[in-house]
């Protein structure tokens, strides 16, 4: 459209808005437009509906003929699909978009980012901004790019109506909230520009993730009334020993930002909520916000950036609209905090030996209660028997997180059990097999430092074709039979236990979609955790006595509960023993047990159906059954009477653990198939969060041996994608991560 057409809005009226609405809706779009008249006496609202474009004529009519009345004139922003009732404006019904809108209120309109096409006066210092797309696009995308928008501009005045198909005021007609009928200002445009924009356009707009987190970002939430050391109390198990200094000590250093992040997200990975952190940090010697005398509310919009960061990066929330919702209510998680169980107990102890996260103290406690216990007890369910044997997988970021360190401890203190649990084997399926065969009932440890090399055998080796689903029916405790050419391999009742590690992005490279969805991985419980250098305690002399009275106790609690679930029962025959076999247990459990399990079951298999994302299904279905298990674990481990009897208690506490198991699938299943080039743009990422200046696109070339093609190719993405934006800093470009990247 030329200078001239552009310049027609500002002359005339009912030609004026022709002109407008022609380029609004532009010309390739068709849908249903609709005009909304709100009395301003009475506040009664009439929406009409015309079909565009072949109706604009009578649409401009119809406003012309309601100008007489003392109404306020809108019109949607977005063109719809149907106009079959009051509802018809419901997001559903939106079926295209033409522009990018923002309702600036009071912000100044130079604050902005990306000039307008057109920019509306609503009256003295209130404006509204108009972006024309190239093209139409789907209403979800340009709702995105009017979140960022608004929230970018919030703390500046803008209004946070972003939804696609807002109503915004008509121009060349009249405001009556600022005057009569006499009085009142018109609405006016006061400049138009030229030109059509892409979505890409919006780049340097920072995306916005979780919404929830951010809305009240300049208000403190409702908090627990208790202090930063009574918090801690709750998680003394979970926090790690590095987190004490940085809570106890002004920091050393001049600048106290990092250790104050640090410290923060150390209590995120404990799985402290957002408010508990807050009330941590406010506590901290660390707290330099308390130090400066700055507001709280600094503080808090700081917590929720480290969360916002996490949601990202575990991709919980795979679009801005997405709900994540809380497992376990506030009461709930302190009834868990309030009588821990061998799990906390475990891992206390454990963590006080590495400097492993102790995430992984977790897996090696739920490895050494299934390795005694699922030989005995099971769960009878309406379709199956269910064995409470675990998998997991511990993925390290780096090797320098400890892992295998872990597990040893772990095994250590198992084999002074039972040291026949773990299972000597090669790795073959042959081998696997042999070695279950003539353990028929019996928990069988398949332990694996280093998981990705089976991994990458079943994913590209013909010999191995299939044993992921003999592996599935291992998990299952169903029987199986291997034809060789020399013999059978049959093995029967198996309870197959595999506690493995390896490092994170090479076990993402090997898996498929086809392994999530095949049931073989989502069968796995995955812990991971990032290594970070902070958090390495330098080589020291050996633990005091007070870690072997500990490591006692420990055992001493085990030997009991492996008593008590291994008494052996007389196999008669023909009126003689001939033998004994291990007692079984059936667990039942209670109503209130089994109602609140369902709940948790329909949330997990609800919450995967919300993200449109198909292999993360069986992945939350599965780790609910994941999490049934270690219910009957937990039960088992503070019972000794005959009968086992899961109780509610035993639920939450294993959806307490749960709450992080799912964020943990999520970060690895998500990450499953990704390219080279997908994984070089997380590195860059990872990069590029450290620093909230951002970092030169010279330093990123050099440190990620980039040549100008590649780079261009690379930033390019990142850039459309919403991860970075570019400024020129100093004749240099610069990219920072966009909030929530």
């Amino acid at each position: 459209m030329s200078t001239g057409a552009f310049r027609e809005i500002v002359e005339g009226t009912e030609e004026q808005r022709r002109t407008f609405f022609k380029l609004i809706f532009g010309p390739e779009a068709t849908g249903y437009a609709c005009i909304a008249f709100l009395e301003h006496t009475t506040r009664k609202m009439q929406q009409l509906w015309f079909e565009y474009p072949t109706q604009l004529e009578e649409m401009l009519v119809s406003i012309s003929e309601h100008s007489k009345r003392l109404a306020h004139f809108y019109f949607s922003t977005a063109l719809y699909d149907t106009h079959d009732g009051k509802n018809s404006r419901e997001k559903q019904h939106a079926k295209v978009s033409t522009i990018i809108h923002c309702d600036l209120d009071s912000c100044d309109p130079r604050l902005l980012l990306v000039e307008p096409s057109v920019l509306v006066q609503s009256s003295p210092g209130r404006f509204q901004a108009y972006w024309v797309l190239e093209h139409p696009v789907h209403p979800a995308e340009a709702e995105d790019v009017n979140r960022r928008i608004a929230y970018y501009h919030k703390d500046q005045g803008a209004d946070m109506c972003h939804d696609a198909g807002h109503l915004m005021r008509i121009p060349y007609t009249p405001n009556y909230k600022h005057g009569d009928i006499e009085t009142a200002p018109v609405v006016g445009i006061i400049s138009v520009r030229p030109g059509r924009y892409r979505i890409s356009d919006f780049a340097a707009y920072p995306n916005v993730v979780a919404l929830k987190f951010l809305d009240a970002k300049d208000e403190l939430p409702d908090l627990p009334s208790e202090d930063g050391n009574a918090v801690i109390a709750r998680y003394r198990a979970v926090l790690p020993t590095i987190f004490y200094p940085l809570y106890d000590r002004e920091p050393e250093q001049p600048s106290w930002s990092e250790p104050l992040w640090h410290m923060m997200s150390l209590c995120m990975e404990a799985g402290l909520k957002r408010e508990e952190t807050f009330i941590v940090a406010r506590d901290a010697k660390c707290n330099k916000y308390a130090r400066d005398g700055r507001p709280e509310t600094e503080l808090w919009q700081d917590v929720l950036r480290l969360y916002v960061k996490q949601i990202e990066k575990l991709q919980l929330a795979p679009t801005t609209n997405a709900e994540i919702p809380e497992l376990l209510t506030d009461a709930e998680t302190r009834r868990v905090q309030a009588r821990p169980s061998f799990i906390e107990r475990y891992m206390e102890w454990a963590g006080k030996k590495t400097d492993a996260p102790r995430q992984y103290h977790q897996a090696g406690a739920f490895t050494i209660l299934s390795a005694l216990l699922s030989g005995s007890i099971h769960l009878p369910t309406s379709h199956s028997r269910i064995y409470p044997n675990l998998w997991f997988m511990i993925l390290a970021g780096t090797t320098v997180t400890r892992k295998s360190t872990a597990m040893r401890i772990a095994f250590d203190l198992l084999r002074e059990i039972d040291s026949d649990a773990e299972m000597a084997t090669d790795g073959s399926p042959e081998g696997i097999l042999v070695g279950l065969r003539d353990r028929p009932g019996k928990p069988s440890i398949f332990h694996k430092d280093e998981f990705t090399g089976l991994l990458d055998a079943i994913a590209h080796k013909e010999y191995m074709a299939g044993f992921g689903e003999q592996l599935t029916k291992l998990y299952d405790g169903d029987d199986i039979k291997r034809l060789l050419r020399k013999e059978v391999i049959h093995v029967k009742d198996p309870r197959f236990i595999i506690f493995a590690g390896g490092i994170k992005e090479k076990t993402q490279m090997l898996l498929t979609e086809e392994h999530v969805m095949s049931g073989f991985i989502p069968r796995f419980i995955f812990i991971t955790a990032d290594g970070d250098p902070a958090n390495i305690r330098p080589t020291g002399p050996p633990t005091p006595i007070q870690d072997q009275d500990e490591r006692e106790f420990l055992i001493n609690e085990l030997m009991e509960m492996y008593a008590h679930y291994s008494q052996p029962t007389p196999v008669i025959r023909d009126g003689r023993m001939v033998g004994s076999m291990p007692t079984q247990f059936a667990a039942t459990m209670t109503q209130q047990a089994w109602a609140r399990y369902n709940v948790f079951e329909d949330q997990m298999r609800q919450t995967a159906f919300s993200t449109g994302r198909a292999y993360l299904i069986p992945v939350h279905e599965r780790l609910a059954t994941s999490t049934l298990k270690a219910a009957v674990l937990l039960a088992a481990s503070r019972k000794r009477e005959e009968g086992l009897v899961v109780e509610e208690i035993d639920i939450i506490h294993a959806i307490y653990y749960a709450q992080r198991w799912r964020e943990y699938a999520s970060e690895i299943v998500n990450g499953i198939g990704k390219t080279f080039d997908e994984r070089l743009i997380d590195q860059i990422m990872t990069y590029v969060r450290k620093n909230d200046s951002g970092a030169s696109r010279a330093e990123l070339m050099t440190l990620f041996m980039l040549d100008v093609r590649r780079a261009d190719i690379i930033f390019g993405t990142m850039m459309q994608r919403n991860m970075v934006y570019a400024l020129d800093v100093g004749g240099q470009k610069r990219y920072r991560a966009t909030v929530g990247s």
